[in-house]
């Protein structure tokens, strides 16, 4: 239940994921606003959705921050963020939320945002007793959700990795902008209990995930559980993988060192070529992609391994979401600061509420 019927705010509503946000905050029943920078895509979004009276719509924009206070005018509890990249537009909307005494939470992908936001807004969250969430989509709410459960009850620890395996992926605009801006930064890892900076592709290492998968080459990446993990997990690594076929895994070994250059040099090419593709995958492609998470714990007290798997990454995220402003805006969530997802909500009450969307759980 959403107490005292506060709004959910969704910023970049009219793009790929903001729309089926909008979907499922319609399917639940739950009072909401959308927003964005374009009055007209808001107005034919309105128009598909047939949203009356009772769900307002702002003219918003991240790099006009004098537009960004009218965000909070109709009685928001909680903003939801999909206007991406967030290491450019980010910031300004989290600092509004919880100056507004606003809740918060993203889909970001960006790994150096979340490090951002976690020096720059903890305190902040703190005074306002509010919680903000950089990541809370699929691919870091699942892992760090994973993670966890991986680590219970066997800390400290002297490892723990997470890898991610996906089959038919196709990407949105926004994902592939927040791919390149990842690729155009240095990583930051976790070393012997401290931080460490990384390049993307310096490591390449086997994980074996569930049918259909099978074990696949995984090359590390700059994903955000190697800096939200050990804010409450007692651990001296932590690691995030993604699969890629072999060849392409180790190729991407022997040129990690230029990637943060070739990247930048790339950049303006590559957003204007995202710009000129379809927003994202169609209904059926959606539901043809496969997923596939590991995460692995070791410890002076044991080793676990925990996996999840399922469909459809952007219904999914979509679904999460929602969960999780849910979960923070009812009654019983008090809750501050710039968390992860598994530092906001009980990781086996998160995953037991999306095996009811196809999502299975194993642990060796």
């Amino acid at each position: 239940m959403v107490e005292n019927s506060k709004k959910i705010m969704v910023l970049g509503a009219t793009g790929y994921t903001g729309r089926l946000i909008v979907a499922e905050l319609q399917r639940k029943g739950l009072p909401f606003a959308i927003a964005g920078r374009s009055p007209e895509r808001l107005a034919a979004l309105r128009a598909e959705f047939k949203l009356d009276e009772a769900t307002p719509s702002v003219v918003a924009n991240p790099l006009q921050p004098e537009t960004l206070p009218a965000l909070f005018e109709s009685e928001v509890g909680l903003l939801i963020n999909c206007a991406g990249p967030f290491t450019r537009l980010g910031a300004p909307v989290v600092r509004q939320a919880l100056e507004h005494g606003s809740h918060y939470l993203d889909i970001t992908g960006e790994q150096a945002y979340i490090a951002h936001t976690i020096t720059a807004f903890h305190l902040l969250a703190l005074a306002q007793q509010r919680v903000a969430i950089p990541g809370c989509g699929v691919e870091y709410a699942l892992s760090n959700w994973l993670a966890a459960l991986a680590a219970l009850d066997l800390e400290p620890l002297d490892s723990l990795a997470t890898a991610t395996a996906t089959l038919n992926l196709q990407t949105s605009q926004g994902t592939q902008r927040s791919l390149f801006a990842a690729l155009g930064s240095y990583g930051l890892g976790w070393r012997n209990g401290r931080r460490v900076v990384k390049l993307t592709g310096s490591e390449v290492r086997r994980f074996r995930f569930p049918p259909p998968f099978g074990e696949q080459t995984a090359v590390w990446t700059p994903f955000g559980d190697s800096v939200t993990l050990p804010r409450h997990i007692k651990v001296q690594r932590v690691d995030s993988y993604l699969a890629l076929p072999a060849p392409a895994a180790f190729g991407l070994q022997l040129i990690s060192p230029l990637l943060p250059i070739v990247s930048t040099t790339l950049g303006f090419v590559l957003d204007k070529a995202v710009g000129l593709r379809q927003r994202g995958p169609q209904e059926e492609a959606r539901q043809a992609n496969q997923w596939a998470l590991v995460a692995e714990a070791i410890g002076p007290k044991g080793r676990r391994t925990v996996t999840l798997q399922g469909r459809d990454v952007y219904g999914l995220t979509a679904v999460i979401v929602v969960w999780a402003a849910e979960q923070m805006l009812s009654p019983g969530f008090d809750k501050a600061g710039i968390l992860g997802p598994a530092q906001a909500f009980n990781p086996a009450t998160a995953i037991e509420y999306l095996k009811g969307f196809g999502v299975e759980f194993t642990s060796e």
